[in-house]
Parts: C-alpha cells; structure tokens; sequence
C-alpha cells in the first residue's frame, strides 16, 4: 500500500479532525453578536479561501464594525475552544499516522486554517509531532480549492508533487 510513497500532505479539518461542523456554528454564533442571520450560502461563498480571506470577505459583505485582526482573534478563541473541548481526531487518523511513522513516510498538513489553530488542535491532541511540515493557505496568493499550498508543502518536503 505504501509502495513508493515518500510523504503524504493532509488537510486537517475534515480530514484528520472531525471538525467541519464547528466552523457553521462558529458563525452563526459570530453573526448574532451582529444580528445578521445566518445561510449557508455564506459556507458556500468561503469555502477554501484562507482565514485572513473570509476575515475580509465578512467585513466587507457583511460591514463588521470591528478589524479584520479582532475578527480573527474572536474566531481563533471561539475555535480554540471548540478544539479543546469538543473536537477529536477522526476514527483511525492515530493509528494511521502511527503506522506512516514507523514506515518512514513524512507527513505534512496543508490547511486553509491559521496557523495557530491548527497548532493548538494538533497540540491539544499530541499529533504535532507527526507532521515535519506545517502550512497554510495564507502563504499563498490562491487558497483553495487552486493547488497553490499543496504545491508549497510538496516543495517543502522536496518530493515531486505527483
């Protein structure tokens, strides 16, 4: 099964976390501190954009009053929170990683997340130590779904991205 494969890349939220349902509760708590309802056609419009993106997509959308910087802030405390308390790996993802690890086969992360959430979720889990590289959407000039941070992170790990 491992034949020939030098590293994996993984997306946390949804892949390695069963975290995706958080993010929709994130904001529709964030909303009613505005009194803006909530649709999921904004889960749409955001899907893959980096987190600073969807920061500057709400704001102008949406006229939030406070910095894109005390948004942030307010969805990484509310995110930390979920991460800590009601956030796990999903079924398998230790054994998995543990098995690559005795196998020899890097691991990476490339995320749409901030950096410091995906750190506090892997920490929060012992998983950091899993993955030699550690990147995200914000270090790219297109987020997902373009291959931009995937291609970073195979270039990081010096693998051909095929």
């Amino acid at each position: 099964m491992f034949k020939d494969i030098e590293a994996i890349i993984f997306d946390l939220d949804g892949t390695l976390m069963d975290s995706m349902w958080m993010w929709e509760d994130i904001d529709i708590e964030y909303f009613k501190r505005f009194d803006i309802p909530f649709t999921h056609k904004y889960q749409t419009d955001i899907e893959g954009m980096s987190f600073n993106e969807i920061a500057v997509y709400f704001k102008e959308v949406f006229k939030i009053p406070d910095s894109v910087e005390k948004m942030k802030a307010d969805w990484n405390q509310m995110a930390w929170d979920k991460y800590n308390t009601e956030v796990f790996p999903k079924p398998g993802v230790l054994d998995f990683l543990e098995k690559l690890k005795q196998k020899n086969i890097r691991c990476a992360i490339a995320t749409s997340n901030s950096i410091q959430l995906c750190m506090a979720c892997l920490n929060a889990h012992n998983m950091a130590g899993y993955f030699s590289e550690i990147h995200t959407a914000s270090e790219v000039k297109h987020g997902k779904p373009a291959p931009d941070i995937y291609l970073l992170v195979a270039d990081k790990l010096g693998v051909d991205p095929k």
